[in-house]
């Protein structure tokens, strides 16, 4: 009996650690890690993206800034760091991979190696090693025409990369252009019109997402300036097939405009597609935030309550999260807090979530020049690059913390709370690899979300799955135990 009494205390502190909105002190030094770029000569560093790999490791790409005198000069940084937030120093220079331009976004590729924006019209591919990946367009790299700035891209099962972008013309007004390029970084020029759709004739149309639905169409939101004054804006979305054709019964030709909330022009939006191939827009407006949901037929989900979220202080989403049907944002709360705020697949703020549908994490107080969060199974990565007074001028570093936001979930004395029990090999693997502890509702899905077909065979307690038509990359496997527990297992195809 006293066994079983200290158990269930461990198991109690255990689910007590994780619960959302609780700091973890395992992840860097008493659970902060800061970071500049060189401290003699000081040079600062501002985070602009980062990506999680995956054994769980993460890079931040941003820049770095220095001055003090009449020497500042700025150049490109990635920097690598273990799961806990350590520099990795076995990472290029001792952790830091410097001069590849002015870092921005940073995803992974189907590969298993990554993408980043550099110096906003450049994508660029890369190795976890920081190496360039010279097969890939023109040494590693696609650069977009003049002006046109990178806003998004998704990367399709057979490695194509659909581009979205904006220019800012001599006329002060916005111009998108979506781009696509095949699986080895060449223009395809049977996309669009010779490889391109340009909405040159639709000033002001600002499309930032791109995605790919579950049959294999494509979906670009965006917002449609309606104030030449102010930054009100409607949301719009164009939906093509995969060659770029409008799809001429969704909308008008097409185009979906949302008029039935305001937004904001060049606030943070988020997409996602849900399992019954609807759009989610997570975005904000009208001093909140919103969010909305179109099915394939052009018209809001009637099951799912579109609309502002959460009251009136959360201005504008940092990041937004699609996990087991719900969704997780990450945002402003006000001056001195953040917010993670939980929406169940219905639209509805989900009050089980700690008992209001959110929890609150502290800012650090100072200046702020900007804020990433990344998640990293039931936790976030929050990314602060703070102001940093090192001399008479202003500098930045970059402080990082991890906190719990998904709960465990309930665990019973006799649960195992590791799933040490569920094994994938060989892993890595070329041709086939064998699953156990898995018993029904397996799931395959690539690194872009999109569930895929996969030949299997049961012999006993062993699933053996044919892998062999699938292109190199990180994979997911999804399934359930005997007792009808989800688990979630990563896999790389050589």
């Amino acid at each position: 009996m006293k066994k079983i009494f200290l158990l269930s205390l461990l198991i109690a502190s255990f689910v007590k650690s994780q619960t959302p909105g609780t700091q973890d002190m395992s992840f860097g030094a008493n659970g902060t890690t800061e970071f500049i770029t060189s401290s003699n000569p000081f040079k600062g560093f501002q985070g602009n993206g980062m990506a999680l790999l995956p054994n769980n490791d993460f890079i931040v790409g941003g820049v770095s800034n220095w001055g003090c005198s009449a020497t500042s000069y700025y150049t490109g940084i990635i920097s690598k760091f273990n799961q806990n937030g350590i520099l990795d120093t076995s990472y290029s220079q001792n952790g830091i991979l410097n001069n590849v331009g002015v870092v921005g976004t940073m995803k992974p590729s189907n590969d298993g190696n990554y993408f980043i924006i550099d110096q906003y019209t450049r994508l660029v591919k890369m190795s976890p090693s920081g190496s360039r990946i010279a097969s890939w367009g023109t040494s590693g790299f696609v650069n977009l025409p003049t002006d046109y700035f990178i806003k998004d891209w998704k990367e399709t099962s057979n490695g194509e990369v659909i581009v979205t972008s904006v220019k800012r013309n001599y006329d002060n007004k916005y111009y998108s252009a979506i781009f696509k390029y095949d699986m080895n970084g060449i223009l395809v020029t049977s996309f669009g019109t010779n490889g391109t759709i340009d909405f040159t004739a639709n000033p002001n149309w600002l499309f930032t997402n791109v995605n790919i639905d579950n049959d294999n169409n494509l979906l670009f939101t965006g917002k449609k300036r309606t104030s030449a004054v102010y930054d009100d804006a409607n949301i719009v979305v164009f939906k093509t097939d995969i060659n770029g054709v409008p799809v001429t019964n969704f909308g008008s030709n097409g185009m979906l405009t949302i008029t039935n909330y305001n937004s904001y022009y060049n606030n943070n939006t988020f997409t996602f597609i849900t399992p019954d191939n609807g759009l989610v827009v997570s975005t904000s407006g009208s001093n909140r935030y919103l969010i909305v949901k179109i099915l394939p037929n052009a018209t809001l989900d009637p099951a799912f309550n579109s609309g502002f979220k959460f009251g009136s202080n959360v201005v504008n989403p940092i990041n937004t999260f699609f996990i087991d049907n719900s969704f997780y944002v990450f945002g402003e709360f006000n001056a001195s807090n953040f917010i993670v705020g939980k929406i169940n697949s219905s639209g509805n703020a989900d009050t089980a979530y700690n008992t209001n549908g959110y929890v609150i994490i502290n800012r650090l107080p100072g200046l702020h020049n900007a804020t990433k969060a990344m998640q990293q199974d039931n936790k976030l990565v929050i990314a602060e690059t703070m102001d940093n007074f090192y001399c008479a001028q202003s500098n930045w570093k970059l402080v990082m913390r991890r906190f719990y936001f998904k709960a465990a979930g309930s665990l019973s004395t006799n649960e195992n709370i590791k799933t040490n029990d569920i094994s994938i090999y060989p892993n890595p693997a070329d041709n086939s690899i064998f699953l156990e502890g898995l018993e029904k509702d397996i799931e395959l899905i690539a690194a872009d979300g999109k569930k895929i077909d996969i030949p299997t065979k049961r012999e006993g307690k062993k699933l053996t799955l044919n892998i062999s038509h699938l292109i190199k990359g990180t994979y997911i496997l999804k399934g359930k135990t005997s007792d009808g527990k989800t688990v979630t297992k990563k896999f790389i195809k050589k």
